[in-house]
């Protein structure tokens, strides 16, 4: 066991490395590029156009050997006259079995990105042929220029042209992420930027260091897409100038990113988005047509989302998905015919959690609303509608904390504005605390419910009012009659002080004309 252990993670390891040198092969140095032949075999090199190439092949004859061409390999090599002026090239090494009837070979490599042709014919010196006739030779030829991350197809075939004596092959050359490439490189090296925010002042002040001396530098904000979106906010820095810009935004969104490269042609770019970490930013683009009621939202920056609509319930702490509204987007989605409820809103789903955003919540009045009463065993639900609308209710168990399962229905048609009620005989068996009723449109496709539970409270609160009101409005009329008899008497006792004055003034006056009678003796 522990031997095949052993070995299975040897040749992992083997296979790993295989890889390695497959994808990333190696790059070698040169100074001067040329043609090289095997020792002892003489020869010389010359370029030829797309025209002289061979293009008719010859039969093969009985006395030349079963394999001329043996191999074919592919390199990557870059040239260096001085640091930093580096260019790279394409080494084509071929390995043929020398006959006295081959002369020579040639060698073409084609880009497929611009068709170009470069062909050149290598030749041997027929002294050389004695010692090294039947033995495998070796030619090397390192002049074709190419550029990074070229796909190129290189033929090599005998001259003259046998019809089988042909070898091709396809190959891609490496990029900046090739460690000698970026090394020598110039349009390799991107520089390095670094940034501070300042919030207050929408500006991000960006610095550049370790970049391509005696060169310009770009930066730029752009948007992060599949390519960086330009947004017209740039800066060159100049050989000359401060390495230091100050770049404007208008939104802080996640793919708002800073670019900068060297100004060489297909220069390295490098990257920094300073708000990677603000997604929920994205969230706040819904609109809402009136006129189509079509609620769209589009993303600001490329993200794969869950959208779908949903309706919060009474107390604002979950939201419930409406049926067929999810959609998976990376563009823009959109609802039609949607229903303007202050509890309607719109969640968003990503693998780092999800948000809610409700766009009605706040300076939008309801269309319609519905209201309960219950009295004796009876519930009556009312919808006051504003427009001319179809509703639905429903009586519903509540089987868990969001899930409500229906009982029964009735449709509501509202021809006109105003209020419209219905109402639905409820038992008392039926009447307990999972027991809840919802109101919802339906001449619309997406619209919310409006639940209410705990319908025994409902029905309880009915009765009671049924009596509370009469004797409400009984003892209101006793208190305005004991009102009204207290200001009458009131009124009595003013008007009767007048004339309870004049009696006692003119019984004293009676009174003192007796007096005075009395006391006159008769003559």
């Amino acid at each position: 066991m522990r031997w095949n252990n052993c070995s299975r993670r040897l040749s992992c390891l083997l296979t790993i490395l295989g890889l390695n040198m497959f994808c990333c092969p190696a790059v070698e140095d040169i100074t001067k590029c040329g043609l090289r032949c095997s020792q002892g075999l003489q020869c010389k090199s010359k370029n030829i156009t797309f025209r002289e190439q061979s293009r008719s092949c010859r039969k093969r004859s009985s006395s030349l050997p079963s394999k001329i061409v043996e191999d074919l390999k592919i390199f990557t090599v870059v040239k260096c006259m001085e640091e930093r002026q580096c260019s790279i090239h394409l080494k084509v090494k071929g390995t043929l079995i020398l006959d006295e009837h081959i002369r020579g070979v040639e060698m073409c490599s084609i880009s497929m990105s611009t068709l170009q042709y470069q062909c050149t014919v290598v030749k041997f010196k027929k002294d050389a042929y004695t010692k090294l006739t039947a033995h495998p030779v070796e030619i090397d030829y390192d002049c074709f220029s190419t550029e990074m991350r070229e796909y190129t197809y290189v033929t090599l075939k005998t001259i003259p042209y046998y019809c089988d004596a042909l070898l091709k092959q396809e190959y891609l050359v490496g990029d900046c992420t090739n460690r000698e490439i970026g090394r020598h490189m110039p349009t390799c090296k991107a520089g390095k930027l670094d940034y501070a925010i300042n919030k207050k002042q929408k500006t991000l002040s960006v610095q550049v260091s370790d970049s391509v001396e005696d060169h310009a530098y770009n930066v730029r904000l752009c948007h992060k897409w599949f390519t960086c979106e330009d947004l017209g906010i740039n800066a060159l820095i100049k050989v000359q100038d401060s390495k230091e810009v100050i770049l404007p935004y208008s939104q802080i969104l996640p793919c708002l990113c800073i670019e900068g490269w060297s100004a060489l042609p297909d220069a390295r770019r490098v990257q920094l988005c300073p708000f990677k970490n603000y997604t929920t930013e994205l969230w706040n683009g819904i609109t809402y047509d009136h006129v189509t009621q079509e609620l769209a939202w589009e993303p600001a920056c490329p993200v794969d989302v869950g959208v779908n609509l949903c309706w919060m319930t009474g107390s604002n702490d979950y939201c419930t998905d409406l049926q067929d509204s999810f959609h998976r987007v990376r563009q823009k989605v959109r609802y039609s015919r949607v229903d303007p409820h202050p509890s309607l809103c719109v969640k968003f789903t990503t693998d780092e959690g999800f948000w809610v955003r409700c766009p009605f919540a706040s300076g939008y009045l309801p269309v319609w609303n519905m209201s309960t009463d219950g009295q004796l065993g009876k519930l009556q639900l009312t919808f006051m509608t504003q427009d001319t609308a179809e509703f639905k209710m429903a009586l519903c168990n509540k089987t868990t904390p969001h899930k409500c399962e229906p009982l029964q229905e009735l449709h509501v048609t509202a021809n006109t504005i105003g209020a419209f009620s219905r109402v639905l005989n409820l038992s008392l068996e039926e009447c307990d605390s999972n027991l809840c009723v919802q109101g919802w449109r339906t001449d619309i496709d997406y619209s919310v419910r409006i639940q209410f539970c705990n319908m025994c409270k409902l029905n309880s609160t009915g009765t009671s009012s049924r009596y509370i009101w009469p004797i409400a409005i009984t003892v209101i009329l006793l208190i305005l009659m004991t009102v009204i008899l207290c200001i009458g008497y009131m009124i009595c006792r003013v008007l009767q002080q007048p004339y309870r004055k004049v009696y006692l003034h003119s019984t004293q006056s009676s009174r003192r004309m007796s007096v005075e009678i009395d006391g006159i003796s008769p003559f």
